[in-house]
């Protein structure tokens, strides 16, 4: 009885012991049987960051027990299920908001700050600056790329702007001519190689979790631009307004016709809930719309998602509106699937990407339309972008 009772009370106290060690981590994801995507987190006594360059995502919901620990992802539907052993993890990570290909397998060490190599070769080229990017599978439209790097030493860091958004905080280095980047958020899990051409030209590979890859190539251009935002997506003719009917996470109908937004400057913005370029967007529109509410702007935010059962769809917008903040309306609009999309709001030519933002003027009549969104990974173009946007609100409101 006496050793039965020391070995309930040690099990017990190695249970409530038992958590990740303080420090800087090193994680890898399998993208593929050869393919690994590395990212870094630092763990303090009760919470967690994922680290990406300057971004800093806080996890706070952490669950022991015993040998085992599991990470609720901020936002996103997605969690880390693992085994702990002394310093190390091994598990799943799962992205609920995925139908297929939702599962990548994970392992971690603590006290590896490194990203890619722990002692990296003397870089052939430093990559600072502005490049042409390329991606080949792409269709026309988002075919061309604008890649912005900073290069200090081997670190490297930078993000790839496209039509539908950017590929926010990228972090790696520059190992001789070998060029590797990484970013995971809780959602997308994104890894960029290449190797530097004797011409100075970048060529490599694109990874996108485990569902995705195609090539890419690069060269410098300090004067690449993408295709006008304003000009991609555009009202069929015939039709000057948005008309719509969706509900909200409680099933509760909202129009866009509905009082509250009349004689109003409103916002209607797609988005998605896995939507990292999505959630940017938010973040900013949550900041803006606390000051702009009483100027008389509204906003409707149309939700797509990738995953449509009714509990599914509840407890992912709930999330969003309760951990960012979001007072502006959030209704359920249908799936991601770009063509089914489309077919929501018919007066629109197309839904290129996520998010999609439509400006209204107070008589209802849209004025703008802006295809992707520069997060603040972008830098001087997220800065660009949120100057041009208020200057035009403000017009709308005085007009």
């Amino acid at each position: 009885m006496q050793n039965a009772f020391l070995s309930i009370f040690f099990f017990l106290n190695f249970s409530a012991s038992a958590q990740l060690l303080p420090g800087i981590w090193r994680g890898e994801l399998s993208l593929n049987d050869t393919t690994v995507l590395p990212f870094n987190f630092q763990v303090y006594e009760s919470n967690l960051d994922l680290m990406n360059g300057e971004e800093r995502i806080n996890l706070s919901d952490i669950t022991y027990t015993s040998d085992s620990v599991f990470l609720q992802l901020p936002v996103f539907n997605s969690e880390f299920r693992c085994k702990m052993n002394d310093r190390n993890l091994s598990g799943n990570f799962y992205n609920f908001t995925r139908k297929s290909n939702n599962i990548l397998s994970f392992e971690a060490e603590q006290n590896a700050a490194y990203r890619f190599s722990e002692k990296p070769e003397s870089p052939y080229l430093n990559l600072s600056g502005r490049w042409q990017a390329i991606f080949d599978d792409e269709a026309p439209e988002s075919k061309m790329s604008v890649a912005l790097f900073h290069q200090e030493g081997n670190h490297l860091t930078g993000t790839f702007l496209t039509t539908t958004g950017d590929y926010r905080y990228l972090e790696g280095e520059v190992s001789g001519q070998k060029v590797s980047l990484s970013a995971f958020d809780g959602s997308h899990a994104f890894l960029f190689t290449a190797t530097i051409q004797k011409d100075g030209t970048l060529i490599g590979d694109f990874y996108s979790g485990s569902h995705y890859h195609e090539t890419w190539s690069a060269f410098r251009n300090e004067k690449a631009e993408l295709p006008d935002a304003e000009s991609l997506t555009f009202i069929k003719p015939g039709y000057d307004k948005l008309d719509f009917k969706f509900p909200d996470e409680y099933g509760d109908s909202l129009s866009i016709r509905d009082p509250r937004f009349l004689n109003k400057v409103l916002i209607v913005t797609l988005t998605g809930t896995w939507c990292p370029n999505c959630m940017d967007e938010t973040r900013f529109l949550v900041d803006f719309y606390s000051t702009y509410k009483a100027k008389g702007v509204e906003i409707i935010a149309l939700d797509y998602e990738r995953v449509l059962d009714s509990a599914t769809v509840k407890k992912s917008i709930s999330k969003l509106k309760k951990q960012l903040g979001v007072e502006y309306p959030v209704l359920f609009a249908g799936t991601n699937d770009r063509e089914e999309a489309a077919k929501t709001l018919p007066m629109l030519n197309r839904i290129l990407g996520y998010p999609t933002t439509i400006v209204i003027d107070k008589k209802g009549i849209v004025r703008k339309i802006y295809t992707g969104f520069s997060g603040p990974a972008t830098g001087a173009d997220y800065v660009s972008f949120k100057e041009s946007f208020l200057r035009f609100i403000n017009k709308l409101i005085v007009e």
